[in-house]
């Protein structure tokens, strides 16, 4: 029988992980778009004299005209660009905005915006704003308050900084907050 921490773990690095499918189909399109081209292309020079006639001209007159070293060179240079890219969009794990834990009963998966959505809501209840004064932003290591005071009114910054840890800590993620407090407020 299989450890059930370990059949969390793994459909929490699904659930938090994203594929490189999007990826993977973009390029095998582009392929298969530019191998019909040719096909269609080969199939036309085949059977019409004159189009097989107009494009040898063409392409005898446009590689007469280009200098061999820079053209080499300007295709290496986009080839290698082109596949560094697909080399490290293969490779480098692409992260969901999300958040996730892990206990012997439980996996608990949380959208980064449902976990900052709590805590503007508990920044609200505790500094008595409204909600459009507080915006919320969480990321991978931390979450950022923005406050916007009442006009005339102080907002304490230890105060929005642990009710905003609490909500996040609630549900069992520990992050560090970093707060900032409009210099100008809203007329109430």
């Amino acid at each position: 029988m299989m450890d059930r921490t370990a059949v969390y773990r793994r459909l929490v690095r699904r659930e938090t992980h994203s594929s490189r499918s999007v990826a993977a189909v973009f390029v095998a399109a582009v392929i298969a778009v530019a191998l019909f081209v040719l096909l269609g292309l080969s199939a036309w020079a085949a059977f019409d004299a004159g189009f097989r006639d107009a494009a040898t001209t063409w392409i005898t007159d446009t590689v007469a005209g280009l200098d061999a070293e820079s053209t080499l060179t300007v295709v290496g240079i986009v080839a290698l660009i082109l596949a560094v890219m697909l080399f490290l969009i293969a490779l480098t794990p692409g992260r969901r905005a999300r958040h996730a834990r892990v206990t012997d009963r439980i996996a608990l998966v949380v959208d980064d915006g449902v976990l900052a959505d709590a805590a503007a809501d508990a920044v609200t209840r505790q500094c008595a704003l409204a909600r459009s004064q507080v915006s919320t932003t969480m990321t991978r290591r931390a979450l950022t308050v923005r406050v916007t005071p009442t006009s005339g009114l102080g907002v304490n910054g230890d105060r929005v900084k642990a009710a905003a840890l609490a909500a996040v800590s609630g549900a069992g993620f520990d992050k560090e907050a970093n707060v900032d407090i409009a210099q100008r407020g809203v007329i109430a």
